[in-house]
């Protein structure tokens, strides 16, 4: 499974969750969100039995499933949508022809770790 960015500069491409995908503003995260409305530490999603699950950090502004804010851990299915600040994510199973899109791990900030992928917010 993977998330497919929807909104901002990198829409349509993929976000693999290569067993945990932590989330947030800070340069340790998987997943670093340049938004001032995303928390160092935000969310965590993560796959476990086959299927994706999402946990929020304690963040300010909230992790949105599917237009509702979430208090505890969610199992995510197909097509569900993660709002997370400014950017928007669509999960989506890697074998359903979505072969066009790029992995953000070609867009690196020259700051981050190897294993950080830098998405920035418009």
């Amino acid at each position: 499974m993977r998330l497919i960015a929807l909104s901002g500069p990198y829409a349509g491409r993929a976000v693999p969750v290569p067993g945990t995908l932590t989330i947030g503003r800070s340069l340790d995260r998987t997943l670093c969100l340049s938004d001032r409305k995303v928390s160092r530490r935000h969310a965590t999603v993560w796959e476990a039995d086959g299927a994706l699950h999402l946990r929020d950090d304690g963040s300010l502004n909230g992790t949105w499933l599917n237009d509702e804010r979430i208090a505890v851990e969610r199992s995510l299915r197909t097509g569900d949508r993660l709002r997370i600040g400014g950017s928007e994510f669509l999960v989506n199973p890697e074998q359903d022809g979505f072969a066009q899109t790029q992995h953000l791990a070609e867009s690196r900030h020259a700051g981050a770790p190897a294993d950080t992928v830098i998405l920035v917010s418009g």
